[in-house]
């Protein structure tokens, strides 16, 4: 934790302090239901291992979300552990990285399984009467979670607490709706006269979108890392119009906003700006360079 500001280390032990005092009535209540614990815990961990070696699945929030439903709240907050510490971090600290994972899984899952104690029947999953009090409970812990987020950014980039917390909700709010109804899936199936490994079935659709979208998201890096790439190289090119590109690009976006367009339009019209120069990588680099004007047979 060397590397972090002090406000976030404060942050972080705060955290894990609160995960670990939401967790330990697990340990004294005498009807924890550990079989369920054990087998939810080791679910979320191979599905976290499985996203740990790059197959496309992700974090399996809907594991943690079924566990919201199904069991104690403290119970619920360990089954999110193994697997958070087990889990895949890109980034250093890696230590310090899943540790925080783990803590703020474990108290959006507290969190959201109180919220489920409140509104709903604890372990009762009567479909279609849990899906109102299964909504709050994912929105809850949605909430949590960006919560926790903004607090972490806020502490470790120093950014301004309205700032840290801009954007966060909205953006993870359907995704987490998505994952709170495959949630549900997988409770009324666990409660089912098919048993818990009925509930494995939920995790196969879950899987395919997850590798789906992965995909997805890697085609289009790449296709961005291409056009930064191009960029790039007509920089070099002719240096006395560097950034050049970017700017156009930017504005092309400003204009394009005031004109009311968006999303896919939007940014199709941004990566236009920031070609429009491309054809100079087909143009000799001594013509791009050269001071004073080109003669005419230089201009053909």
């Amino acid at each position: 934790m060397r590397g972090l500001p002090a406000g976030a280390r404060v942050y972080v032990v705060c955290a894990v302090l609160g995960a670990v005092g939401c967790a330990l009535p697990a340990f004294s209540a005498d009807r924890t239901p550990w079989r369920a614990v054990a087998l939810l815990a080791a679910l979320y961990a191979g599905c976290e291992l499985l996203g740990r070696r790059s197959l496309g699945a992700g974090s399996f929030i809907p594991v943690l979300l079924a566990a919201a439903l199904l069991l104690p709240p403290a119970a619920a907050a360990l089954v999110a552990v193994p697997g958070a510490l087990a889990g895949k971090v890109e980034d250093r600290p890696y230590a310090v990285r899943r540790v925080w994972r783990a803590a703020q899984l474990a108290l959006a899952v507290w969190v959201s399984a109180q919220v489920y104690g409140i509104v709903g029947v604890r372990g009762a999953v009567d479909f279609p009467y849990v899906l109102m009090p299964a909504l709050v409970t994912t929105l809850a812990f949605c909430l949590t979670l960006t919560a926790l987020d903004g607090g972490i950014l806020a502490t470790a980039e120093r950014l301004p607490v309205r700032k840290a917390w801009r954007g966060l909700v909205l953006p993870s709010l359907a995704p987490h709706l998505v994952h709170g109804l495959a949630g549900l899936m997988m409770a009324v199936l666990w409660r089912s006269v098919y048993g818990p490994g009925a509930a494995l079935f939920v995790l196969l659709p879950m899987y395919i979108s997850s590798w789906v979208y992965a995909q997805y998201h890697r085609e289009r890096a790449a296709h961005q890392a291409t056009i930064r790439a191009l960029v790039q190289a007509v920089d070099i090119k002719d240096r006395y119009t560097r950034g050049h590109s970017e700017r156009v690009g930017h504005a092309s976006a400003m204009i394009a906003r005031e004109l009311g367009m968006d999303g896919e339009r939007l940014e199709v019209l941004r990566f236009a700006g920031i070609l429009h120069d491309v054809g100079k990588l087909g143009v000799p680099t001594r013509l791009l360079r050269k001071d004073g004007p080109l003669t005419p047979e230089e201009r053909r």
